[in-house]
């Protein structure tokens, strides 16, 4: 009985490093395949792909020495959406974006960490969001000449986003809410349901 009781606990102890594995080292990479698959394959998301709420997760368990590989991933998709399918030059706001997936990875590392709350996770992704926001619309406003370089011009810009940014700042808020809460509740499920330790 203890002998079986013995390889039980074990078997569970392994499962559960199993699970752990999956969300610290898998699901990381798989949330990033997965924002570049639907960016590049639905034509107008509308701001409904939580970016940087994967991003903030990727940073926040995983190594820094992995944040290259998000990096240029990401950095590929905006080429290919920009030269490809919209027929658009690389401009300098593209390099303002990719300098904010860097500023949210290392957010994700340094401000959250692999045992935040989700709340706290949720306030980082919409920080994140809501900064993306204002500096890359500023750097439109700035470098084209959609809107007139002036304080209305500005305010134009900003008020012609916010359609948009509305659909981000919910995507975000309720995948980084998800996302951060799934190691806690799959570990909590996981040790509900667990052997018994049985005493003789």
């Amino acid at each position: 009985m203890w002998g079986r009781e013995t390889k039980t606990r074990k078997g569970y102890k392994d499962l559960m490093n199993r699970v752990e594995a999956t969300i610290t080292i898998l699901l990381p990479y798989l949330l990033i395949a997965a924002v570049a698959v639907l960016r590049l394959a639905v034509a107008h998301p509308g701001n409904f792909i939580p970016l940087f709420s994967c991003i903030l997760f990727f940073g926040a368990m995983r190594s820094r020495r992995e944040f290259a590989l998000p990096l240029v991933v990401l950095m590929g998709v905006d080429v290919l959406l920009t030269t490809r399918q919209y027929g658009y030059a690389l401009t300098v706001d593209h390099a303002i974006t990719w300098i904010w997936y860097a500023v949210v990875l290392f957010l994700g590392a340094l401000a959250v960490g692999t045992k935040a709350s989700p709340v706290r996770a949720a306030v980082a992704a919409l920080g994140s969001a809501v900064g993306f926001f204002v500096v890359s619309n500023f750097a439109v406003w700035a470098i084209w000449q959609m809107y007139p370089h002036t304080a209305a011009g500005l305010a134009t810009c900003y008020v012609a986003a916010l359609p948009f940014f509305r659909n981000s700042f919910l995507a975000e808020g309720l995948a980084s809410l998800v996302l951060f809460a799934l190691p806690s509740l799959v570990r909590a499920t996981l040790r509900a349901t667990g052997p018994r330790v049985t005493s003789y």
